[in-house]
């Protein structure tokens, strides 16, 4: 099938990669959207078993947890999260049984890259977070001891792990959802690449760049001023204090439009090129 586009074939496409996906990862979802509770369950456990053993082991105080611990949690399974989901999704694609049923589905290759791109980098991560909070609020709303939400504390400033801000800003919500959008575009097109270890091998190539990246920097910087140079760098702080908020959001949102454009482009190559 030629990589066309027809807007009916692409939804009922989309539906049914969506069904395929959930029917095939459910298990992996239900336990991530779960992890609120099963922290709840575990500081519930603690806090009794340290009630019921000696004085002696009494020393830790489990209680509830607040919403610093909540908060630090939610972001550690968020990003095992978007690292994990795009192979567990769409690693079949390298096989070569499942992956040559897949290049045979009724449609184009286009309508799969786009169906791919929108349940990995949109639909579900999103739908994941919305559950994650959710459950982390009725657990609030149950247990008044664990304080307020983390969704509430963003707002209200009650945290310092995400802080809050309504504008696209690179230190507000904005920051969270770039970062899910290059963490999912990055994993997925390694999850296209690498056949085996996917995720493994994806860590290590992006480790193999930063070790490159910060050799280069050791070398430039080696044969600069330093003093000469943080003088300009204080310098252009002085002269835009003001709109430091904006140059920051602005290059944090080139950066992301290069990873998600540049990850995005090289992953529709591979899908558009892959063969068994």
């Amino acid at each position: 099938m030629r990589d066309t586009f027809d807007i009916c074939r692409f939804g009922k496409y989309l539906g049914y990669d969506l069904k395929s996906r959930w029917t095939e990862n459910r298990t992996f979802l239900l336990t991530f959207v779960l992890i609120p509770f099963i922290l709840y369950l575990l500081y519930a456990f603690f806090s009794g078993t340290s009630h019921a053993v000696s004085s002696a082991f009494t020393v830790f105080n489990f209680g509830h947890p607040g919403i610093a611990v909540r908060a630090g949690v939610f972001v550690f399974t968020a990003l095992v999260f978007l690292i994990q989901y795009p192979s567990k999704a769409y690693g079949f694609i390298t096989e070569k049984a499942k992956g040559s049923q897949w290049i045979e589905l009724p449609a184009s290759r286009l309508e799969k890259y786009l169906s791919m791109m929108l349940i990995c980098l949109v639909i579900i991560p999103l739908a994941f977070f919305c559950a994650y909070l959710l459950g982390d609020a009725i657990i609030c709303l149950i247990d008044k001891q664990c304080g307020t939400s983390i969704v509430s504390g963003w707002f209200s400033g009650a945290t310092d792990i995400i802080k809050i801000d309504p504008v696209f800003s690179g230190h507000g919500i904005w920051f969270v959802v770039s970062g899910a959008l290059q963490t999912s575009s990055v994993f997925l097109l390694g999850a296209l690449i690498f056949k085996k270890s996917k995720v493994a091998k994806t860590i290590l190539t992006l480790f193999i760049i930063s070790l490159v990246f910060s050799i280069l920097t050791t070398l430039v910087m080696s044969n600069t001023n330093l003093d000469a140079f943080g003088d300009r760098i204080r310098e252009w702080i002085f002269n835009h204090a003001e709109s430091l908020d904006f140059w920051f959001n602005f290059w944090n949102n080139v950066w992301l439009a290069l990873v998600v454009i540049g990850c995005g482009i090289w992953s529709w190559f591979r899908i558009k090129n892959v063969q068994h």
